[in-house]
């Protein structure tokens, strides 16, 4: 049996298809695949799958909004095998998307519970149409064509496991369950709090070693647990409708009986999607890059003589990067990026702005941290009998009055200063980062003018000897 669950995939705050292009990378990840075996695609390849289905986007001018569709399909455990799986995968793709949309498909055995992935683009290649999920589309079209596919191989279908659903839940005495809910609580919590939107959260949850299966309800398998759980049993802050509502609207109470990562970091997702061949730009810039690369291969005790091309050389790099990244190949693309550049800067200005009015209401709370991280010590004194620090003591005292009045315990205020601050230090970076793209592009700007400007003095001076020549030829 087969169950499928579809998931949309959101425009990225800096980058409109930034998810996409993370989403592409995950389901082809090698780990998972078998090194790319049970990978496959229709209407592009899978190497610049993520590069068709941007420049359909750009083609029709339906480059914002919702990005793509994402579709997970989860089998029964032990009931099939990943080629049979992949098999079923490639005949839906074939059957329901293979007419209009550039898609890319996989299926994961790096664990004992198979799966399948599919992306596809939101934007038909064929029209331009935007494809549109309608409430009861799964019940329709989707789940139906996957039942007759696994039907079709010999698996059960969802209608003939239906008796399944009325069975108990899980006896709570055993496999030791209060071990396991309360781990996969906290895993959960921090997801919530650093995903930006439920398929970012589901991602997540995968990349810490996590089994997602999809039915009526979502239930997870951390590694080592025997059984699959449902996430609603954890409490009635864990049913999916409760988890998408905290993602988007998180609030002091959101970060209460949470442990903070370290350094509160989101893993990027491996894997590579190859860029398209050299032109334009980035040939000239690849080409001059080329020759001073030799300079590196010189004895390091010469380098001093190479100090200029040396330092030519590290520029060259950046420069070619930039164009690489930004996909530029003309002067008008060029121009394109450094507008984009800014509105990514303006945006993320107004973004840290948001944040830190966000913080100032949360001032006194964090007063009140500072306060009793700061004379905690001399608190503790005065509490063994030195009188000297009854100042301290009190200064103490009130900041968890104030603490107690926002129904904040110390570690839950600090945790929740620490997370608004890293937040605001992501901005910063992102900023920082943006203005460095933005310097490299003037001076590409600058390079390219200069070298027209070289290029029309020399065809000047070549014309006016030209002119000179036939002068001295007519006299």
């Amino acid at each position: 049996m087969a169950i499928s669950k579809i998931l949309h995939i959101n425009p990225h705050m800096n980058s409109e298809t930034y998810h996409l292009k993370t989403g592409l990378n995950y389901i082809t990840k090698s780990e998972k695949t078998m090194n790319g075996l049970y990978v496959g695609a229709v209407n592009c390849m899978v190497e610049n799958a993520y590069e068709c289905m941007r420049t359909t986007k750009e083609i029709y001018g339906k480059t914002d909004k919702r990005q793509a569709y994402h579709l997970i399909i989860s089998f029964e455990e032990e009931e099939t095998n990943p080629e049979t799986a992949f098999e079923i995968i490639k005949e839906f793709v074939n059957r329901y998307l293979a007419d209009n949309y550039e898609a890319v498909y996989s299926v994961h055995n790096d664990t004992n519970h198979i799966h399948g992935h599919i992306i596809w683009n939101s934007v038909r290649f064929t029209d331009g149409y935007k494809y549109r999920y309608e409430k009861g589309d799964w019940e329709r079209q989707i789940q139906p064509l996957v039942d007759e596919i696994c039907d079709k191989y010999g698996l059960h279908t969802l209608e003939q496991n239906k008796a399944k659903d009325d069975e108990k839940e899980w006896d709570v005495s055993k496999n030791g369950p209060f071990v396991w809910n309360e781990q996969i609580k906290k895993d959960v919590d921090e997801c919530i709090i650093m995903a930006t939107d439920f398929d970012m959260f589901i991602q997540m949850m995968e990349e810490k070693d996590y089994t997602i299966k999809y039915g009526k309800y979502i239930s997870v398998k951390p590694k080592g647990m025997e059984r699959f759980r449902r996430l609603k049993t954890l409490g009635e802050n864990y049913s999916e409708e409760i988890i998408r509502k905290r993602i988007s609207q998180k609030s002091i109470a959101e970060y209460k009986h949470i442990d903070m990562p370290k350094g509160l970091r989101i893993k990027s997702y491996g894997g590579h999607i190859r860029k398209k061949r050299l032109t334009g730009l980035q040939k000239q810039y690849f080409a001059i890059l080329y020759k001073l690369k030799k300079i590196k291969k010189r004895s390091y005790s010469n380098n001093y003589k190479y100090k200029d091309d040396i330092k030519k050389l590290n520029i060259l790099q950046k420069q070619y990067l930039f164009l690489s990244n930004y996909d530029i190949e003309t002067m008008e693309d060029l121009e394109k990026a450094q507008e984009l550049i800014k509105a990514k800067i303006q945006t993320t200005n107004k973004a840290k702005k948001i944040l830190i009015e966000e913080n100032s209401k949360h001032e006194e709370i964090f007063k009140a941290v500072r306060t009793i991280k700061k004379e905690k010590q001399a608190a503790a004194f005065y509490k063994l009998g030195d009188k000297t620090f009854e100042k301290q003591n009190n200064l103490v005292e009130e900041a968890r009055k104030i603490l107690k009045c926002e129904e904040l315990t110390y570690k839950e205020a600090e945790k929740l200063e620490a997370y608004y601050q890293s937040l605001i230090d992501e901005c910063n970076r992102t900023i920082k980062k943006l203005k460095k793209d933005m310097r490299i592009s003037y001076g590409i700007l600058k390079d390219i003018r200069y070298r027209e400007q070289k290029e029309t003095l020399r065809h000047d001076v070549a014309k006016q000897e030209k002119i000179t020549s036939r002068h001295d030829v007519a006299k």
